[in-house]
């Protein structure tokens, strides 16, 4: 199961040295684009990448997503559309729950919500970073 999230923003530069620069980005941090059309590129993890995988990488990295921008003006708008799996912490949060429950005890129920905060950083890490990474590529 996966939530999507949208992030936005609205960048000074034409929209094929964007592109460019997004296709740079996700080269760099081993992601295969899977479609591409004009103003967007659909792209996911690439898991057979001879990249290094870190524990922090689920907290950093976009699982897949699709890059959409249109160039208006001077400015072109640029919207990230991600998927974030919460499966497994919400696998976490009804297991503690449950063992709370059965103990009879609110402390368990209570620190279940703490397996949600990971998704809570990745939304704001990526909505803060993502753009900037691309911009510096």
């Amino acid at each position: 199961m996966k939530i999507k999230f949208r992030i936005k923003k609205k960048i000074q530069i034409q929209s094929d040295v964007l592109e460019e620069k997004i296709n740079e980005y996700l080269k760099k941090n081993f992601y295969r684009i899977v479609d591409r059309g004009p103003g967007f590129i659909i792209f996911i993890d690439d898991e057979y990448s001879d990249r290094k995988r870190f524990r922090s990488d689920y907290h950093t990295r976009i699982g897949e997503g699709k890059f959409e921008f249109h160039f208006t003006g001077q400015e072109t708008d640029v919207k990230l559309i991600y998927l974030t799996p919460v499966l497994y912490p919400i696998f976490l949060m009804m297991l503690f729950a449950a063992a709370g429950m059965y103990s009879k005890s609110f402390m368990p129920i209570f620190f279940s919500f703490g397996f949600s905060l990971p998704i809570f950083y990745k939304v704001y890490y990526l909505k803060e970073h993502v753009f900037n990474e691309i911009l510096e590529s």
